[in-house]
């Protein structure tokens, strides 16, 4: 087998899962099938990491995606891959978290921190972060869990990881709403929304939708919650998440309760626990039962209400879980003061105040608030650098600017002096200063012209578009007018929102392609057609790439291969994409004149300049790849058996995982 093309699969196949459905299933097969004719390699290590992890994200198969991370780490050992055996206790880290078992989850993830941290690795850095503050927020320890999301927040920022800076706000928000900060809540949540409405994705946003209901529930604002809650259950039911499911119906539930409708509630948190106990989720499993017990309580039901409460109690003594011990036990309490068992209910009350205690003493109050302050200083002081700095540097160019100024009107007496004494050389000086003159002003057009022409498309096209419209209206052809104007508005539309987006996803990019290629189709009355292909492996939301970096490519096939094509055939453009090695090819092919006759044809021309769309294209490629220009585009002339031209293909090659 060979090996490249396996790993390709593997990363193609493990990038894509989502949760448990026949397809994700499919994928699954596939990559178990290849396991068993891999040999005990680095390869193999990998692919019973993409495995485990597949099994992971089906909530119920934890035990398996423990087997598979264990046979992970086994084989990295035996065969020395240190990265493997790293790799597997951040495996093992994920597992452990979501049976409960924090000690265990820390010890593997410090570990994984500790090598990634000494590799500068930042994306690994960020998912270490993360799941540490998870595992602390999860036992209580809120200055522990802020510490390391709000170092999480830094890495982010610095880097501009949009998806692990939502997902560290998100779990900071968690830990506002438990200390009863709410407005910081809210702030933080919509933040975390905001990026992953930005970054797609569908599950976290959903999930984030359910977190911000939960905390409008809980100042009573009900209404905002109850909408909020809604659209998180359709969207989460549509992606088919069980686990999330669950967590959305038992807060639907504590809603009602909160509104004094328990039977109404009880509905919603039966269906909750229904769902949990299928999964091997302890703590999860803790949560449900404790909203059962507590919602029977609320009906009068108190023995049902201990039975479940008391199942709650059980677990959450295994998993050491304060906020839930706390809680538990004052519901508890609760039960036990309304049956009438006073000492019970004095008991479970001291155990409730207990573990309060522990969670929200003073002196972690004061850490908190010291961490977020901490955080706040340091991003005021990072803007107050940034402003000395620049405050600097307007002072050197104005110190600059006025020596500058002295030796120029030093050499301007200098040559004044001159001329006065050599009458002679007067035409000539006076000829070598307008050259001089001449020579910056075309540098620093230079420079305006390709500023300007990194944020939007070809203005003589734009020029064009609006002189057809215009053609159209004097000749009464209203509705084609109204179409092109239509045609031509979203794109224009399209221009303006990635102007300020260093990259775009690929469904962006063809949609703009799309309709430029529609207006240029119109604009030329129907000369040519055009087909785009994008192959079905390739998530077209999730894939990125610098924006507008094919239009200037298709621009140049048709304005130079097929508006002066005349032999009665009509004009063709494929545009095809596939994905490769973690490498975009895109290929333009089309049935135009070919590069020579249009190279004649332009050298008729007046204009004889190099398309200014496909230079900055080349430059941009150059500096995002860091590669030569004919690694990234290669150009074939398409000819016959008797080298008769019969178009040009250009083949485009985009990294997927730049860095801008």
């Amino acid at each position: 087998m060979n090996r490249l093309i396996t790993i390709i699969l593997i990363i193609a196949l493990g990038n894509s899962f989502g949760h448990a459905n026949s397809s994700d299933q499919e994928k699954l097969d596939s990559l178990l099938n290849h396991l068993k004719v891999l040999p005990d390699d680095s390869v193999k290590v990998f692919v019973y990491g993409r495995v485990s992890r597949a099994y992971f994200y089906m909530r119920d198969q934890n035990d398996i995606a423990r087997k598979y991370a264990d046979s992970m780490s086994f084989l990295a050992k035996e065969i020395n891959f240190e990265k493997g055996l790293i790799d597997s206790y951040y495996r093992h880290g994920e597992i452990e978290i979501f049976e409960g078992n924090y000690s265990n989850a820390i010890e593997y993830l410090e570990k994984y921190l500790q090598y990634y941290e000494n590799q500068n690795a930042k994306y690994q850095m960020v998912n270490a972060l993360i799941a540490l503050g998870k595992s602390y927020k999860y036992l209580g320890e809120f200055d522990k869990s802020l510490n390391y999301y709000y170092d999480a927040v830094k890495i982010c920022e610095e880097t501009d990881d949009l998806e692990g800076l939502a997902m560290a706000w998100n779990s900071i928000s968690g830990i506002d709403r438990q200390m009863g900060n709410h407005r910081d809540a809210i702030n933080h949540y919509s933040k975390a929304n905001e990026l992953y409405l930005t970054t797609g994705q569908s599950k976290n946003y959903a999930m984030g939708l359910q977190n911000l209901a939960n905390v409008y529930s809980e100042i009573q604002e009900y209404d905002s919650a109850e909408y909020l809650y809604e659209q998180a259950l359709k969207e989460i039911q549509v992606l088919d998440f069980k686990y999330e499911e669950a967590i959305i119906l038992g807060n639907i539930g504590e809603l009602f309760n909160h509104q004094k409708q328990p039977q109404k509630a009880l509905n919603y948190q039966l269906k909750s626990l229904e769902i949990r106990r299928k999964l091997s989720n302890d703590r999860s499993l803790a949560f449900g039962l404790n909203y059962v017990g507590k919602t029977y309580f609320e009906l009068r039901n108190y023995p049902l209400a201990n039975k479940y409460l008391t199942e709650a109690l059980h677990l959450s003594q295994e998993l050491q879980s304060k906020d839930l011990l706390q809680d538990i036990y004052q519901s508890l309490s609760d039960v036990s003061l309304a049956s009438h068992d006073y000492k019970s209910a004095y008991e479970y009350n001291l155990l409730s105040n207990k573990w309060k205690d522990s969670i929200y003493n003073a002196e972690t109050a004061k850490q908190i608030n010291e961490l977020q302050t901490k955080y706040e200083t340091d991003k005021k002081s990072q803007q107050i650098t940034i402003l000395e700095k620049e405050t600097e540097r307007q002072s050197t160019l104005k110190k600059a600017f006025i020596i500058g100024f002295i030796l120029i009107s030093l050499l301007a007496a200098s040559v004044i002096y001159s001329i006065q004494q050599r009458h002679k050389n007067q035409k000539a000086l006076a000829a070598k200063d307008n050259e001089i003159k001449e020579v910056n002003f075309k540098k620093q057009l230079g420079e305006l012209e390709l500023k300007a022409l990194r944020a939007q498309i070809n203005p003589h096209f734009l020029y064009n578009c609006m002189n057809s419209i215009n053609r159209m209206i004097l000749e009464k052809e209203n509705e084609n007018a109204s179409r092109y104007l239509s045609k031509f508005s979203k794109l224009v539309r399209l221009i303006l929102e990635n102007a300020e987006k260093p990259r775009v996803t690929l469904q962006n990019e063809l949609e703009m392609l799309e309709s430029y290629i529609n207006l240029e189709s119109l604009r030329f009355k129907g000369k040519f057609s055009y087909s785009i292909v994008v192959d079905e492996s390739i998530d077209t939301d999730a894939t990125f790439l610098p924006s507008m970096v094919l239009q200037p490519f298709v621009e140049n096939a048709i304005w130079h291969g097929l508006v002066n094509k005349n032999n009665g055939e009509a004009g063709m453009i494929k545009i095809s994409v596939n994905e490769e090695n973690e490498i975009l090819n895109c290929a333009i092919e089309d049935n135009g004149i070919g590069r020579e006759a249009a190279r004649e044809i332009r050298e008729k021309s007046v204009l004889k300049t190099k398309s200014m769309g496909m230079k900055i294209t080349e430059e941009r490629l150059k500096l995002i790849a860091k590669e030569g220009w004919e690694r990234l585009v290669k150009i074939i002339d398409l000819k016959d058996q008797l080298n008769h031209a019969l178009g040009t293909r250009v083949e485009i090659n985009i990294p997927v995982n730049y860095q801008l």
